[in-house]
């Protein structure tokens, strides 16, 4: 429940898994569809309450996502109805005419974040268009309090809009703080002031007046970087919850009359902290327990209640001394203030497909793969077509076998979990040392190693090494200065790598290098610039003989293994460098069993010789292609799941 993505990430506790699915497995050669993996979700990190209602947003894969409406009183469903061109939103608010806005993200060409509207009168959706063309994600909406406008927050840019509610016109206000990349939130007094939540760098609170004009930029009473999160006006005080690139989650009290910062209160969880306000009782979550913070006092006194479903907790409002809220799984909870009760509801909105993030190969022979946002982890048997399904999984960047074991790397926090089909066994986190993405992971010798991409509004990624067997570890920070280490490939005590220039920041640090690491030695051989102008470099794989090959978004590559010299480079194709804001692992590469390399780059398949070094596509749009223990290819796209089937 730490910043961005743990307030999405789900407890790594199973249950039981789902029961298997069963297909016939595929025969003959070339591309077929596997259909889909059972990866489902009810992820709802948009939600507000309009009296006897609550609205809550549930992502979906490929979309479009739902807008599901429940009554407040008892959490049964009302309705459901689709948003055109999104996939989820953060984003819910709901008007003085009870008008419910949603803001939604979608990085598709073409689809970006969207402004939608939805009429309880008339029970209709109507998409209002996207909300500034280049941002991809809406973060955030917020409704004037005279119903004039309903403005909003995006990123990749920071960009404020306002939406005319008169007119239907949108206006693109610009970029409160110039180089911050995201608005998180926002929060509008009674006389019209707009407070602006900013990230990844600074955690500024801009100041505006409702034309978009800047008043003044309130720094955090803290330091660090990462987002000015959530954001709420009550008795006379702005509340901001800070989410700190350290995990950190302090929230300010700044006091509007004195123009101070009073208070700031340690841990604070939940993402609406405003939430059942009365006056100067605020009710939030510390340490994922409800909590009132009694803002006259500066005290908070912890309410004994935390079975809100897991996720992150966001209260809603009073429906008389009950306080109704959800959960980022979908579910929704009462607390009786009275009794010092609470209730807990299953969910009663329907499950969406989950996008592939991760494909790797089992001990047990299977591929698995792992859930987007709602995280969640599928296992594929190639021998018998049969699916199975562990839903309480987090979102798994990164899928390795070592030593006759299965490990993840989950976000947030590079969280390395061993698992066993029944319960991920948590064994190192580097959120202490600002580290979020474990994409690269490989078996090297007695080393489980892998490679890390670095929380938001930080640069600087780092190599790990684990022991499983004893727990000892080795972490090397910032082993190449400001890089994310993305890819990694293990041969006779040595790892090789490649680094992204790009972090948690929009602003790359030089080029991207290729490296050798000694682990006996913990020592660099060397390292080097593949190809010059290129920011991330991508999956790296050996061949029979020894020759270690890369590709790039725009490059396939060959490399000395002794020295990291350049022996080889074609460029398959443009990529647009001088406008990427932040480009992490977007290429895979293996060698198939006919001695040809596959490779996916730019949501393509393609088959590569390597004598001609030329590319032939087999499979587009793809996302991720993964060798499977059968040594035929296996491809994802979205929540789509295929093969590549090698013959002769």
């Amino acid at each position: 429940m730490r910043i961005l993505a743990v307030a999405l990430a789900i407890a790594l506790s199973i249950t039981s898994p789902v029961k298997a699915e069963t297909a016939a497995p595929p025969t003959g050669c070339g591309f077929q569809s596997l259909g889909t993996l059972p990866l489902t979700g009810a992820t709802t990190a948009g939600t507000a309450r309009d009296g006897a209602r609550v609205y809550s947003v549930t992502s979906s894969a490929s979309g479009p996502a739902m807008l599901g409406i429940r009554n407040a009183a008892d959490a049964t469903l009302v309705a459901e109805r689709p948003l055109p061109y999104a996939l989820g939103s953060w984003a819910v608010t709901v008007a003085p005419d009870h008008s419910v806005y949603v803001g939604s993200y979608n990085a598709t060409a073409g689809a970006m974040g969207r402004l939608f509207r939805y009429d309880p009168a008339t029970d209709k959706v109507s998409e209002l268009g996207i909300a500034v063309p280049g941002e991809t994600f809406v973060w955030t909406v917020a409704a004037s309090p005279d119903g004039s406008a309903v403005y909003g927050g995006t990123s990749p840019n920071g960009r404020l809009f306002r939406y005319d509610t008169a007119t239907g016109q949108i206006s693109d206000l610009g970029s409160p703080v110039p180089g911050e990349q995201y608005i998180r939130d926002l929060a509008i007094a009674k006389d019209g002031t707009i407070y602006a939540g900013m990230g990844a760098a600074s955690m500024k609170v801009a100041v505006l007046k409702p034309d978009g004009t800047l008043i003044k930029v309130i720094d955090p009473p803290i330091q660090g970087s990462g987002y000015a999160y959530d954001l709420d006006v009550v008795a006379g005080r702005l509340l901001v919850r800070f989410g700190t690139s350290t995990g950190a989650n302090p929230m300010g009290v700044y006091d509007l009359a004195g123009n101070r910062w009073r208070d700031v209160v340690e841990d604070v969880d939940s993402l609406t902290v405003g939430g059942g306000a009365r006056g100067e009782r605020v009710y939030l979550f510390q340490g994922e327990e409800l909590a009132v913070y009694d803002i006259k006092r500066r005290k908070t006194t912890r309410l004994g209640f935390t079975d809100f479903g897991g996720g992150a907790a966001r209260p809603l409002g009073w429906i008389g001394h009950t306080l109704v809220g959800t959960s980022s799984t979908g579910r929704m909870w009462h607390y009786d203030r009275k009794s010092g009760r609470g209730k807990l509801f299953d969910s009663t909105l329907t499950g969406q497909p989950v996008s592939i993030r991760s494909m790797g190969v089992g001990p047990d022979g299977r591929v698995y793969a792992g859930g987007f946002f709602t995280g969640g982890l599928a296992a594929y048997d190639p021998v018998t077509g049969a699916a199975q399904f562990w839903p309480n999984v987090g979102q798994s960047e990164g899928i390795v076998t070592h030593k006759g074991k299965l490990y993840l790397g989950v976000y947030p926090g590079a969280r390395i979990y061993e698992f066993d089909g029944t319960e991920p066994r948590l064994l190192l986190g580097l959120a202490d040392q600002e580290q979020d993405r474990p994409f690269a992971m490989v078996s090297a010798g007695d080393w489980l190693a892998f490679g890390t991409v670095p929380k938001a509004g930080t640069v600087g990624g780092a190599l790990g090494l684990l022991d499983p067997a004893t727990g000892r570890s080795v972490i090397r920070r910032d082993l190449i200065p400001g890089h994310s280490i993305i890819a990694l490939a293990y041969r006779d005590g040595v790892l090789y790598g490649t680094t992204s220039a790009f972090g948690g920041t929009s602003t790359p640090q030089g080029e991207a290098r290729a490296f050798a690491y000694d682990i006996a030695t913990d020592t660099l051989k060397w390292t080097s610039t593949p190809v010059p102008g290129d920011l991330a470099l991508g999956s790296i794989t050996f061949d029979g003989e020894g020759r270690l090959w890369g590709l790039t978004p725009d490059t396939l590559f060959e490399l000395d293994p002794a020295t990291g010299q350049t022996l080889r480079s074609v460029r398959h194709q443009t990529y647009p460098w001088s406008t990427a804001t932040q480009v992490w692992l977007d290429t895979n590469i293996e060698l198939g069993r006919d001695g040809m390399l596959y490779g996916k780059v730019q949501g393509k398949a393609y088959r590569i010789d390597r004598a001609a070094m030329t590319l032939t596509l087999i499979a587009r749009p793809i996302s991720i292609l993964l060798k499977g223990p059968d040594q035929h290819m296996y491809l994802s796209r979205f929540e789509n799941f295929s093969t590549y089937r090698l013959c002769g």
